[in-house]
């Protein structure tokens, strides 16, 4: 959220009014959700149409490549990379010590996934879930 704040006799600026801006356990958050749900340009070797890769055009390589893992079977191979991939794209991204677990459905339904996200970021423990 955006407020109009007034920095001099007639002068104004726009400053970000966000509560959360002081909470750490919502800034871990906000890089975790940010990392995972935004789109990572696939790997042309990986995604054969060079016209549909995504990504975003500034920086190709910012996010999380999910969006084309969800493209195949969700096996326990398909599972394996993901977490491997949310790890090294969190790693990229600024958290260190990260460990990502996929934890079991309680109703037993193999499509859903819902992930355990712990590691440091700017020097605090932070445990974030995530229901993909």
């Amino acid at each position: 959220m955006l407020k109009l704040v007034q920095t001099g006799t007639g002068v104004f600026d726009l400053a970000f009014d966000d509560p959360a801006l002081a909470d750490e356990d919502a800034a871990v958050a906000t890089l975790v959700y940010a990392v995972l749900f935004s789109d990572a340009e696939a790997p042309l070797a990986r995604f054969h149409d060079r016209y549909d890769r995504r990504g975003w055009w500034a920086d190709p390589a910012a996010g999380c490549g999910l969006w084309h893992l969800r493209r195949q079977p969700l096996g326990s191979a398909a599972r394996r990379e993901t977490l491997a991939m949310i790890k090294s794209a969190l790693t990229l991204h600024g958290m260190s010590g990260v460990e990502v677990i996929d934890l079991p459905d309680s109703a037993g339904n193999v499509s859903r996934v819902t992930l355990q996200v712990t590691g440091l970021h700017n020097g605090r423990q932070a445990i974030v879930k995530v229901p993909l």
